[in-house]
């Protein structure tokens, strides 16, 4: 009895979110390795020749070039990096006023020329909406963003459902649960095959769902920050954020810029990769560096230093590897969902499991669709026989 009600349960959530489950799964997938794949069609932007008859300009000049020569946009931040075959990266203040992040801009940090745009960016970024909001716009986004909240719950119930009507087979043949037959066939084989990969990606669809819930509600990701006992970063108020991107361009202190860089690269305790310096201080006016040092483990190990440039100190250099393991995680949630956190291994893991929705939706489907035929078939030979 208790199996036959999960039973129903997993198909009747399998056949209402079959196709926005293949749909966030898919596009989960393609999304895995965009990093690596835009670095690949991209060598000429990330990327520029050493040049060994010039110097790499100061952080000062690179902004006073290009501010002279786009004199009406306004720099929110730059990125700059301890290889000397990396681009420089500006982020600028998007005409957008609801475009809050801005737009990159990549420069040769030798002559500030513009290197070309990233090709495929718009590609993946279309992918990243289809995954966050089924790839709706403007105030139909919240209802793309709902549909995909209530899919990742029906994945994780579907899981643990798949798992129940699964486990009498699990219990017995612990070993051969794992496995399928290529001599089945039909029905059996589909059924064998949609089970016992099933087992493969338990774990993997219940970190994804779990940590893809922090990006669906407020109250989800307050109760992580809250259990995992780490306080929770406040937010801006939309009004606020747009105001500050509406500001017209300011004049920037090039020389105090270049003095926080100074004061950035004598006091890191050791080599850097990039660092990305934000333009406008904070309330006390010091300035903000977020850094990632060369030997870390992923992108998201970042640290802060904070710097007071009228006393020519560092107030603050909060470090990722000092944190707490929990605050550690929770800073990491992103890498927690792409798999990332686990290294090569555990992206590769991640990309499989997304991939193989696509698998479970329509094995699932024919399954259903099976079904349903025989049960019309012993329904009209019933009618038959009562005529």
């Amino acid at each position: 009895m208790h199996k036959t009600i999960w039973y129903k349960i997993h198909w009747f959530f399998g056949v209402i979110f079959g196709l926005t489950l293949l749909i966030v799964g898919f596009s989960g997938a393609v999304l895995s390795y965009e990093k690596e794949i835009l670095r690949f069609l991209n060598p000429n932007t990330y990327n520029i020749p050493i040049a060994q008859d010039k110097q790499i300009l100061k952080v000062q000049e690179i902004l006073q070039k290009y501010q002279s020569q786009n004199p009406d946009t306004k720099i929110n931040s730059i990125s700059f990096s301890n290889d000397k075959s990396s681009s420089v990266v500006l982020n600028i203040a998007s005409k957008d006023p609801n475009q809050k992040k801005g737009q990159n801009i990549y420069l040769n940090p030798y002559t500030v020329e513009i290197l070309p745009e990233l090709t495929g960016k718009d590609f993946f970024s279309f992918f990243l909406r289809l995954h966050r909001w089924l790839a709706f716009e403007g105030d139909s986004r919240e209802i793309g963003k709902n549909i995909v909240a209530l899919t990742t719950i029906a994945c994780i119930i579907l899981t643990i459902g798949g798992l129940i009507v699964y486990w009498p087979r699990v219990k017995n043949h612990f070993f051969k649960s794992f496995t399928f037959s290529f001599k089945h066939k039909k029905r059996a084989f589909l059924s064998t095959m949609h089970s016992a990969v099933g087992m493969w990606v338990i774990p993997m669809f219940l970190l994804v769902t779990l940590t893809g819930l922090y990006w669906s509600y407020d109250w989800y990701r307050s109760a992580m920050f809250t259990v995992m006992q780490v306080e929770q970063p406040k937010r801006e108020p939309v009004a606020q954020e747009q105001a500050k991107n509406q500001q017209k361009p300011q004049m920037i202190p090039y020389e105090t810029v270049q003095k926080v860089v100074d004061i950035f690269v004598q006091n890191i305790s050791k080599e850097y990769k990039n660092a990305n310096l934000r333009l406008t201080p904070n309330k006390e006016e010091f300035y903000s560096i977020s850094y990632l040092f060369a030997d870390a483990a992923h992108y998201r190990e970042t640290n802060t230093m904070e710097i007071n440039v009228k006393d020519s100190i560092v107030v603050k250099d909060v470090k990722f590897e000092d944190k707490k393991l929990n605050e550690q995680i929770m800073s990491s949630i992103l890498l927690l969902h792409t798999g990332e956190y686990f290294g090569w291994i555990g992206q590769l893991l991640m990309f499989i499991a997304s991939s193989l929705m696509v698998l479970f939706v329509i094995t699932g489907y024919m399954l259903y669709y099976d079904r349903l035929k025989k049960r019309r078939a012993k329904a009209q030979k019933i009618v038959k026989e009562e005529i």
